[in-house]
């Protein structure tokens, strides 16, 4: 597990090089008075290539292993968070930024494929979960510790002091891993079924119902994430909450995921991985459901904090499952095929319920969500009871 615990703290430096990207290029647009919808194309074109190439990144990493997609991950990134330093806006525009979405997005595809493939690899079916979960704590930490970091850089310097910080997250996660490489296995498959494995296409390891069952889980957890994410502050908007509150519901969601993910070890050994998911989905509908008839802040909170912590329990689930069922030398693929749905879902899913929203109100978003994730659930249910 030692190894492992040294994996997860490289792939959460770059995942805080990844997200400080993000929040600073957020904020870089805004600062020169770009409009909205350049932010949302921002926003878009962190997930578009990993969208568009995860599965064939998979299928490489079987091949290859994770000692080159590291560094290539160390690369983009630390390139990408280096663009709007040397190439500033006062010179070239806002352009140069779309490059620097587009290459820190695709880095952290690398990083995030070869680290969770490697975990599943270290770890046993007893202790898997357990490995997810301290993965996702980590991403939890980042996730909170990058953006204030880089918060504090560009209040107190400027962006391009910003960009250099995220760099150096990137850069660090880099010289740990290369310390790392040597006592790192050269594959996590066996090269004779890896061979046999080439020779199949994306849509026949979707014929795998078990697989298949694990991806379609994914897929609810990761539209659910994004409702939550968009439709929160739409819904509190429409309510008259300031921005303060609204800030508020949304780290109640966070606080709750890093809290259920620190005792995950515990409830996984108690419940199995697929009562665990189908759980997640059936509350996750109900509190959608329920959500628009209720108008009190500290309801509100208590909803909220029960939706993170719904949430927050499927990931390492998810995953543990991901590796039991997916067939020898295919789960490079077969991680690929699950980060595409997500990213695709990141593409997608906030223009519709954007759309959605501003047609019909964020009450219709959350019904419609929430009548889909109890399909999933029941669907779900009845496909593990067959098999």
């Amino acid at each position: 597990m030692i190894k492992v615990i040294k994996l997860i703290a490289v792939m959460a430096l770059m995942h805080c090089g990844f997200t400080s990207s993000r929040v600073i290029t957020t904020l870089y647009a805004l600062a020169h008075d770009q409009p909205a919808w350049i932010v949302g194309v921002i926003l878009c074109l962190y997930a578009l290539i990993p969208a568009l190439i995860a599965i064939h990144v998979g299928k490489w990493i079987d091949k290859v292993g994770v000692k080159i997609p590291f560094g290539i991950a160390a690369s983009l990134i630390g390139s990408a968070c280096l663009i709007p330093v040397f190439l500033p806006f006062s010179s070239f525009g806002i352009y140069p930024v779309y490059l620097t979405c587009l290459l820190a997005g695709t880095g952290f595809l690398f990083a995030l494929i070869s680290g969770q493939g490697l975990i599943g690899f270290l770890t046993t079916n007893k202790t898997r979960a357990a490995g997810f979960t301290y993965q996702s704590i980590a991403f939890s930490i980042s996730n909170s510790i990058g953006p204030v970091i880089a918060g504090y850089f560009i209040d107190l310097g400027n962006f391009s002091y910003a960009y250099l910080g995220a760099f150096g997250f990137s850069f660090l996660g880099a010289i740990i891993f290369l310390f790392l490489i040597p006592v790192l296995p050269a594959s996590f498959n066996n090269i004779s079924k890896l061979k046999s494995a080439q020779k199949h296409s994306v849509f026949e390891l979707f014929g795998h119902r078990e697989v298949r069952n694990v991806l379609l889980a994914s897929s609810f957890v990761s539209m659910a994430w994004d409702l939550q994410a968009f439709m929160i502050p739409v819904y509190g908007t429409e309510l008259g909450f300031d921005a303060i509150k609204i800030g508020w519901l949304l780290s109640a969601f966070s606080i709750s995921t890093f809290a259920i993910r620190i005792a995950m070890p515990v409830i996984s050994k108690m419940f199995e991985e697929w009562k665990i998911i189908i759980f997640v989905l059936i509350s996750s509908a109900l509190i959608f459901i329920v959500f628009p008839f209720v108008h009190s802040l500290i309801i509100l909170f208590i909803l909220v904090s029960i939706l993170g912590m719904s949430l927050g329990a499927s990931q390492p689930n998810v995953m543990s499952l991901l590796h039991q069922v997916t067939p020898e030398g295919r789960i490079g693929e077969a991680i690929g095929i699950r980060t595409m749905l997500m990213n695709a879902s990141h593409c997608i899913f906030p223009l519709l319920f954007g759309a959605g929203g501003s047609l019909v109100g964020a009450a219709a978003a959350f019904w419609s969500l929430g009548t889909t994730l109890l399909g999933g659930a029941v669907f779900l249910n009845s496909s593990i009871r067959k098999n």
